[in-house]
């Protein structure tokens, strides 16, 4: 049920290693307690077309983790917090040259219209 869905721009050399980088972040998430690995499921999505501020880095990466709803906030944060940080470990080649605007989101699904 818990999704994980990485969206990157093409210009980042991290792309390279993506299959490695959703194995780390669905370990991660395999972690908590309330969380079945069975059931993690991660996928990539390349952005080949984007525009960005300017000023702003020149590439983008952004995780998204959906969980079904009902967990404390302080669960919450701690996932989306733990999640993060591996998340910035796989991309600190462009964190520190500047190069990415490195985004995570925690989404709750919600169990009454979610469906499997």
């Amino acid at each position: 049920m818990p999704h994980i869905h990485l969206e990157t721009t093409a210009d980042l050399p991290e792309n390279a290693n993506i299959p490695d980088i959703l194995e780390a972040l669905v370990h991660q998430l395999s972690q908590y307690e309330t969380v079945n690995s069975a059931s993690v499921k991660a996928y990539h999505s390349l952005r080949s077309n984007w525009v960005m501020g300017e000023g702003a880095p020149a590439g983008i990466a952004h995780c998204t983790v959906m969980i079904l709803a009902g967990r404390p906030l302080e669960l919450r944060k701690k996932i989306s917090q733990e999640m993060y940080a591996v998340l910035k470990s796989h991309f600190e080649m462009s964190r520190e040259q500047n190069e990415v605007s490195l985004t995570l989101e925690l989404r709750e699904m919600d169990p009454e219209t979610y469906q499997k």
